[in-house]
């Protein structure tokens, strides 16, 4: 096979339905199972890491930032709560809301809830080159990308399990990451909650019933 060009072929020793010719000889990569198709250990400095897999790590920062977008109005709760108690105190049935829920969160609640949409195919979209981006670096059945459709954070850890094995220690880090930044964005929208609380409580106490 000196005159074969690099690539897949089936294995001559059957161990795998197909093994990598490098142009010269046999290479341990193989490929598509069998009995003892094993992935075997990429070279030290390989580069598994990559844009896509950082921006996947790093997308849940997004939801910690777009929370701040959303401005909840209170003026037409306070409004129908002082109608409410006016028409108690005149002995009337309490008068029908006037506002709805969009009324309340305003245009940057859709905004958020578009935007967390769309990082979310983002994600999806992202694993699948991050796949592809492995594959070429050496990686024999690297985690497959369709794992992201459960959520972002499956396919980071089942593609961080298997990197792991052909090129420990190395692998973690964005798992590390991504955990990190789901920890940020937590804090950040438990922060908004406690504002928005505040506020909403502040301005509720300064509601008193009519005599």
């Amino acid at each position: 096979m000196s005159n074969v060009p690099p690539g897949w072929y089936p294995d001559p020793w059957q161990q795998a339905a197909q093994r990598f010719w490098d142009g010269n000889e046999w290479t341990h990569r193989v490929s598509g199972g069998g009995p003892r198709a094993e992935r075997p250990r990429l070279a030290e400095g390989a580069p598994i890491y990559g844009p896509f897999v950082w921006i996947i790590a790093l997308l849940p920062l997004l939801s910690g930032i777009l929370v701040w977008f959303v401005h909840i109005d209170l003026a037409p709760l306070t409004a129908y709560v002082r109608e409410v108690q006016s028409a108690q105190a005149l002995g009337l049935p309490a008068p029908q809301p006037h506002f709805n829920t969009y009324t309340l969160f305003g245009p940057g609640y859709t905004v958020t809830s578009l935007l967390g949409l769309l990082s979310y195919v983002a994600a999806i979209v992202l694993a699948y080159f991050d796949q592809r981006r492995l594959e070429r670096v050496g990686v024999v059945r690297p985690f497959q990308w369709a794992w992201a459709f459960l959520t972002p954070i499956v396919y980071v850890i089942g593609r961080s399990v298997i990197v792991r094995r052909v090129a420990a220690p190395r692998g973690l880090t964005p798992l590390w990451v991504m955990i990190g930044s789901y920890v940020v964005a937590l804090i950040s929208s438990m922060v908004w909650v406690i504002q928005f609380v505040a506020q909403l409580s502040s301005q509720l106490s300064q509601l008193t019933p009519h005599a």
